[in-house]
């Protein structure tokens, strides 16, 4: 494909060639690493919440407030949150490993 065409393809489509930031954008104005960076500090204030949801039914089951499964319910959501967030830590690791050993 000719330059012309190129640029026209482009322009029609509205792409952006790929630059050193992320890749090739569909959206004009949008970044792939401020997304990445959004949606894994969201990810993470999610998983704490989780964690710290089990604390605060066992101190409501001791005043009364709640029922023995709901707090039983929360502790196994709290581990299964744990589990995931450590396998997609594990991947991620593995997955910049590999990266980095790739020649250029």
């Amino acid at each position: 494909m000719d330059s012309i065409n190129k640029l026209n393809f482009y322009q029609k489509n509205k792409i952006q060639p790929s630059n050193i930031e992320g890749g090739i954008s569909i959206n004009e104005k949008t970044s792939s690493i401020g997304d990445f960076k959004n949606t894994l500090t969201k990810m993470i204030n999610e998983m704490n919440e989780t964690t710290n949801k089990p604390q605060e039914l066992t101190q409501d089951l001791m005043q009364g407030k709640a029922d023995i499964h709901d707090v039983m319910a929360a502790i196994a959501k709290s581990e299964l949150t744990v589990q995931t967030a450590t396998t997609v830590t594990s991947k991620i690791l593995q997955t910049y490993e590999k990266i980095m050993q790739i020649q250029i």
